[in-house]
């Protein structure tokens, strides 16, 4: 409010001033005329008095011109008093009009005298030596008054040249206001033309900016989906080339654990770094490269086939990344356009069969390898089939009783199946012996969890289990193997998986005991709670094998060490 005041205030001012300046011209305009006005009036006297020394000398009652002659008297006289009467309003000393009024009262006798002898029988010639006395008596009279006069008109001429100068003057203020004014609104007209105009631009950059914004992914930087349906159909239109546009579409395999695990922040942070490797490889083949939407990706090229399948390849590396315990791959899917599809949306549903396709081929993939390491060290202790199978199931069910999302029950189901693939680097003397192990033979043991966890790595496809293999020794209180981690720090599915691994060795029989019924071992269990053991686990696990047709306590197997 105070600041639309300030801005009405200067206007305001400037049009008070213009008026003002407008008014004093006209005051001087009007003082001017006055003065012109008075000099005209001192020159009417003049004539007055001229008239006034005359008007005696020529009246003659023979001629009839006496009346006359009596009237243009009286007349003169009232001209010339009310003259001097009226100066007194325009500012002329008061003693020069006393002056004046004397001079004319000293004028009027010799008047009337003429004018009487004027009218005696025989008029003024039978006056004789009388006139010319007489005309000198007006002359000298009528001098003095005529002086007067002179001195008025001198002061108004004076007051005449005063007022042209200061209406001269005023006329030049007026017009240097208005001058002044008329550049004010000039100026202010064009700061607000320009300012227009900086408004118009700006709204043209934010208009931009805006477009390229509904165009872009807030977090990658990437073109969106938007930017994608645009851009296919732009490229659709377009007439064939010698080369078809390729479109590729992307979704990351492991992701969703790596987020869940370290946070939507660390996830955020991945996503915008795998993204920025997508596009640097798309690049070197002028590609383009769009984020769909969560952890999918899509890529239009204009390639020839030999060029594309070294895209596929760089981008699908560009999107391979591993860390301590975790491995992000991708699926992928293509379609040529025009000759797979020839519509946007045939394009994209093509692309996104094969990708999905692609994917369901990977999860084979890690049952395959999953079920290949595991017969290389069934091979070498027969019956560790079935226990991993026992330890995995068990795994599964605790897991779904605590809550676990779907996708870290298969997690830890699959770690559970793999937890002791390390030990098919122990040999098989250690493995088999049927007594207690001495110091030298428990540092091979412990080594089981690291070589099991190198192994998963070893296959991107088994990479999110590496850590919950490398923990699964782990004990709360701090004394397991081979980090000494402790309480929360361990992995849940770690934690979950030494709880069942536990059970199912305490209810098998082993070269140098016999197995343990199943309430044996689950009080065993619960003593070993909050040392050993996580108790919230141990919990879920006696609800779990108190279940019926649970098989907690299946046949016992044999030539497998407690490890």
């Amino acid at each position: 409010m105070h600041v639309r005041r300030s801005k009405l205030l200067v206007p305001l001012v400037a049009l008070i001033l213009t008026a003002a300046a407008i008014a004093g011209v006209w005051l001087l305009v009007g003082r001017s005329s006055a003065s012109r006005e008075a000099q005209l009036r001192i020159s009417s006297l003049k004539l007055s008095l001229s008239d006034l020394q005359s008007a005696p000398f020529s009246a003659d009652p023979a001629a009839g011109s006496a009346t006359a002659s009596r009237i243009r008297i009286r007349a003169d006289e009232q001209a010339i008093a009310q003259g001097l009467t009226a100066r007194s309003q325009f500012g002329v000393s008061g003693g020069l009009l006393a002056v004046g009024r004397s001079d004319l009262a000293a004028v009027e006798p010799v008047v009337t005298t003429v004018y009487r002898t004027a009218l005696q029988p025989g008029g003024l010639a039978a006056a004789g030596s009388r006139v010319p006395k007489l005309q000198g008596d007006m002359i000298a009279r009528s001098a003095a008054l005529s002086g007067v006069l002179d001195k008025i008109s001198e002061t108004d001429a004076a007051r005449a040249a005063q007022s042209r100068g200061q209406t001269k003057l005023g006329a030049a203020a007026a017009m240097l206001l208005l001058l002044l004014a008329f550049a004010y609104f000039y100026l202010r007209t064009a700061a607000a033309r320009e300012a227009v105009e900086r408004l118009a631009r700006e709204k043209e950059v934010l208009l931009g900016v805006s477009r390229i914004e509904a165009r872009t992914d807030a977090l990658t930087d990437l073109a969106n989906r938007r930017a994608l349906a645009s851009d296919l159909a732009a490229a659709i239109a377009e007439p064939p080339g010698s080369r078809e546009l390729l479109l590729a579409m992307f979704d990351l395999d492991g992701f969703k654990q790596y987020n869940d695990s370290f946070g939507h922040a660390a996830g955020d942070a991945l996503l915008h770094r795998m993204g920025g490797r997508l596009a640097a490889a798309a690049a070197l083949h002028s590609g383009t490269v769009y984020r769909m939407g969560g952890d999918e990706f899509c890529l239009l090229a204009r390639v020839g086939p030999d060029v594309a399948e070294q895209l596929l390849d760089d981008t699908l590396a560009a999107l391979q990344i591993s860390g301590q315990g975790w491995h992000v791959g991708c699926s992928q899917g293509a379609a040529w356009i025009p000759s797979e599809a020839a519509t946007e949306s045939q394009a994209l549903k093509l692309a996104d069969e094969r990708m999905y396709a692609n994917k369901t081929s990977r999860s084979s993939a890690s049952r395959q390898v999953t079920d290949a390491l595991l017969q290389v060290i069934t091979e070498q202790s027969g019956d560790i089939d079935e226990h991993v199978e026992r330890v995995s199931n068990l795994a599964a069910a605790v897991a779904e009783t605590l809550g676990v999302p779907e996708y870290e029950v298969l997690r830890i189901r699959e770690a559970a199946r793999l937890h002791d693939v390390g030990k098919a680097a122990i040999p098989a003397a250690i493995l088999e012996k049927p007594g207690p192990l001495d110091e030298r033979e428990w540092e091979f043991m412990r080594r089981h969890p690291l070589i099991g966890e190198r192994i998963a790595l070893a296959a991107p496809a088994l990479a999110t289990t590496a850590a919950l293999i490398r923990s699964s020794h782990e004990r709360v209180d701090g004394h397991g193997y081979p980090d000494g981690l402790a309480g929360a720090d361990i992995p849940l599915g770690s934690r979950i998986i030494a709880v069942c691994d536990a059970f199912d060795a305490m209810t098998s029989d082993r070269p140098y005991r016999q197995a343990m019924d199943v309430d044996a071992a689950l009080e065993e269990l619960n003593r070993s709670g909050g040392t050993q053991f996580d108790p919230a686990i141990v919990q879920a696990f006696c609800t779990v094998t108190r279940r019926p047709g649970a098989g907690a306590g299946a046949a016992p197997h044999v030539g497998m060490a407690v490890a």
